[in-house]
């Protein structure tokens, strides 16, 4: 909007929404995907319909976590994966986790989120140095 050259380090993440400002219509999304990381440490990465987390349970609510009753009302079932995956568009409420039976659908976005964190950045633009050392084994789990 203001015409202005940004230094390759600036903004890493950041996507141009002016468009979406002046009402232009998209034919596809912004993002490639959206990386979210919780205030834990504990990283997800979503695309389209689909979600990958990247820990043994989503739970990010401090020590104590959710309470059982909540996880009993909602129907959250234990399980003993490395991480989480549910499509959104058929289950919004996250019940099903689909991390041992879609395994492409893991490897593709570990492997994406991957990148995201070997470059430096989730958009285009030269490899930058994250700000702090990121830990985790790609797959789930920390």
């Amino acid at each position: 909007m203001l015409d202005v050259k940004l230094p390759a380090d600036a903004g890493v993440d950041s996507v141009d929404i002016l468009p979406a400002l002046l009402g232009e219509k998209r034919n596809a999304p912004l993002r490639e995907a959206t990386v979210h990381h919780s205030g834990q440490g504990k990283f997800a990465i979503r695309r389209g319909d689909w979600v990958l987390i990247l820990a043994p349970i989503g739970d990010d609510n401090g020590k104590q976590g959710e309470s059982q009753w909540l996880q009993n009302d909602r129907g959250y079932a234990p399980h003993t994966e490395a991480g989480e995956l549910f499509n959104l568009a058929t289950d919004p409420t996250q019940k099903q986790n689909r991390y041992a039976t879609e395994t492409a659908k893991v490897n593709e976005l570990a492997t994406l989120m991957e990148r995201y964190v070997t470059e430096g950045r989730s958009t285009p633009g030269s490899k930058q140095k994250n700000d702090v050392e990121i830990t985790w084994d790609g797959r789930g789990g920390e």
